[in-house]
């Protein structure tokens, strides 16, 4: 196949573009880096020195509470009823999810306690009451006529 004058400048046209194109990008990427690289010394010192300004400017702390600056049109008696609101936001908080994982523990409690069929446990473990258990229990004190468990380091005297 031989290709005519047309189909040659196209293709010498089209190569032409894009290597303009390429051209084009990598001399904006250089330009931008360098600017990026020159910049870099300036935006650190404006950096430091934005939070060295920062820090003096910041309100002497004795205890971890927050520290309120009472700034413009705004009283000590607002700034307490706002740190007041908050705290009374933080216990309400507190307390809800208290009462939510206790909530929690009781739904679990009462699951799991369905499950469990005590039939067939006792069945398993050969034991039908708690009299049972305390009326063969081979640590027993003997020596007592009670029939509750002996606690070592008290005598019971009647």
């Amino acid at each position: 196949m031989t290709m005519n004058q047309e189909d040659r400048t196209t293709s010498t046209s089209s190569v032409s573009d894009l290597s303009s194109v390429v051209i084009d990008f990598l001399g904006c990427s250089y330009r931008a880096t360098i600017r990026l690289f020159k910049g870099l010394p300036n935006r650190f010192k404006a950096y430091v020195k934005r939070k060295i300004k920062e820090y003096r400017n910041r309100p002497k702390r004795t205890d971890i509470n927050r520290v309120y600056v009472v700034v413009g049109y705004t009283t000590k008696k607002r700034v307490d009823e706002k740190f007041n609101a908050e705290r009374r936001m933080m216990i309400i908080r507190r307390g809800l999810l208290v009462l939510i994982f206790v909530l929690v523990i009781f739904i679990a409690i009462d699951r799991f306690t369905n499950l469990i069929n005590y039939g067939e446990l006792s069945q398993i473990f050969g034991v039908d009451s708690w009299g049972e258990v305390i009326e063969n229990d081979p640590f027993a004190d003997k020596t007592t006529e009670s029939t509750g468990f002996v606690v070592p380091g008290t005598s019971e005297t009647n």
